[in-house]
């Protein structure tokens, strides 16, 4: 679909066909309306999963209030039709989704957008700050470290703004197509200590080049990047093991 956007960019148009064609409102009404109920969603993955299967699952992880329907717009590409616009809401909350292993994304449904102009190139995850100084353990140093990792949606604090725990839980919009992030380097007092990461909910991701659209069986870089089974630069430590708080 791509190449063919791409393709259809580059005609030259005749006269009649590069007319616009004015669009009254009164007939996007009903799309308008039934669009605020409705999410796309798309399963990162090299194999193909039918409708029926991924209906099925969702169906059991969601346990929506109302009914879901589903909607094929493209090779592994959904249209999510909610009759309870409060369930939409929650699953959109619930982000990231993950499905047999493979991230399901989901984009909010503004109803003017073609299947080809939603690029789904982030997904937000909650990320564990380990190994933070209690006194690091707040809004302001959550957000400021969240942010040279991508754009910071929400840190898990109390009202005070205080989040003292094991970890620091900061929810970060990441860019799909960057390797994830390991961790960061704190200076504390004049002190440097390392910040691990750890992310909820993250599904397969590449042990050579850390990004998360494929495995390590796919990478086309694996042979020009450093990696020893022993000692590798990305590992299962990046996912965190244990339920959210």
């Amino acid at each position: 679909m791509d190449d063919l956007s791409k393709m259809w960019m580059n005609l030259s148009l005749t006269e009649e066909e590069s007319l616009d064609l004015d669009t009254p409102d009164e007939e996007l009404l009903d799309g308008l309306e039934r669009g605020k109920f409705c999410v796309l969603g798309k399963l990162v993955t090299d194999r193909m999963i039918s409708k029926e299967t991924i209906k099925m699952t969702l169906h059991c992880w969601w346990k929506p209030l109302g009914s879901l329907s589903f909607q094929v717009l493209g090779e592994n590409l959904f249209l999510v039709e909610f009759t309870n616009v409060g369930d939409k809401k929650r699953i959109l909350e619930g982000r990231p989704w993950v499905f047999e292993g493979s991230l399901f994304l989901l984009e909010d449904f503004d109803r003017l957008s073609s299947p080809s102009e939603y690029t789904f190139e982030k997904a937000a995850f909650w990320v564990r700050m380990v190994n933070l100084p209690l006194a690091c353990m707040n809004q302001t140093t959550g957000r400021r470290i969240g942010s040279t990792v991508g754009e910071v949606e929400m840190v898990d604090t109390r009202a005070d703004g205080i989040g003292w725990g094991e970890f620091l839980r900061v929810r970060i919009l990441l860019d799909l197509a960057k390797p994830l992030a390991r961790g960061r380097m704190l200076k504390v007092k004049g002190k440097s200590k390392w910040i691990a990461f750890q992310y909820e909910r993250l599904p397969k991701f590449c042990f050579y080049c850390g990004v998360l659209s494929h495995d390590k069986t796919r990478c086309l870089f694996k042979s020009k990047m450093r990696f020893q089974e022993n000692s590798p630069e990305y590992g299962m430590w990046l996912r965190a093991s244990s339920p959210t708080r």
